[in-house]
């Protein structure tokens, strides 16, 4: 799991192992993951990997490390993630730390695709969860490289999944919705948000649990939100797939529209 040092990432870690999970954790901050390890108490069945998930050889060693001592992955969160520090319209926006937004959220969970998925490919099996936002769907013109990077990361699950039709690995946008942690703090206010919009942090976890136990396989490749009635759209998942909903795409203008015969 990556981006495990605080928020969502740590209390998720704690969540999977307190199922039963063996769980190897990354994040850049070796303190705070040796923190998590020691609250955790595994008897090597937790490893702590600080890395950037930027990095390609950094993501190398975690995966190959985790492997050796864990064993198999069978499931791989991409939690790590980063908003642009300072509010601005794109005109405004320092082109760095804009970049370095969208190189974390979308470069991150690329560069974690490709070392785990051939493993998974080779057993048959495996699950993949990309830890979404709202905010690739919305817009919020002073948070831009975020969204551009959450809508990115939708498309490369959707690719994704599409790619590993039929071979028993499966890819899930997850959206924890707005949990109270010092990221979600920096995002400000979202737009047609309510007061009672808050997420539970224990109704966030929850939900990529119950992907891990393969209870939304039938919406794999789907974006899914922790405040969704997941028994609903489990129920209804056929007709989700065949509307083509919960993806991102370019709506019609009209009936007819000569865009969607191309």
């Amino acid at each position: 799991m990556t981006g495990a040092s605080r928020g969502i990432g740590r209390a998720l870690a704690v969540r999977l192992h307190q199922a039963g999970m063996r769980v190897a954790v990354t994040a850049r901050s070796a303190e705070a993951l040796d923190a998590l390890a020691a609250e955790l108490g595994g008897e090597g069945d937790v490893l702590a990997l600080p890395g950037d998930v930027t990095d390609p050889r950094a993501v190398t060693t975690v995966v190959g490390t985790a492997e050796r001592v864990l064993g198999p992955i069978d499931l791989l969160v991409n939690n790590a993630g980063a908003a642009e520090p300072h509010e601005a319209p794109v005109w405004e926006s320092d082109p760095e730390e804009w970049w370095g937004t969208v190189t974390t959220n979308v470069l991150g969970p690329m560069l974690y695709v490709h070392a785990v998925v051939p493993g998974m490919l080779a057993r048959g099996s495996g699950r993949i969860v990309n830890v979404n936002s709202l905010l690739g769907v919305w817009t919020l013109p002073t948070q831009t490289a975020y969204s551009v990077s959450k809508a990115a990361l939708a498309k490369l699950t959707a690719a994704l999944s599409a790619g590993l039709a039929g071979t028993g690995v499966l890819a899930f946008d997850y959206s924890p919705g707005r949990v109270r942690t010092d990221l979600t703090s920096d995002l400000g206010d979202l737009p047609g948000a309510r007061d009672d919009s808050w997420t539970s942090m224990e109704q966030a976890v929850d939900g990529v649990l119950a992907i891990a136990r393969g209870r939304l396989d039938a919406l794999a490749g789907r974006f899914i939100h922790a405040r969704d009635d997941l028994e609903i759209l489990v129920l209804r998942a056929a007709e989700i797939t065949e509307r083509g909903g919960r993806v991102i795409t370019l709506a019609e203008a009209f009936d007819g529209d000569p865009l969607s015969q191309r």
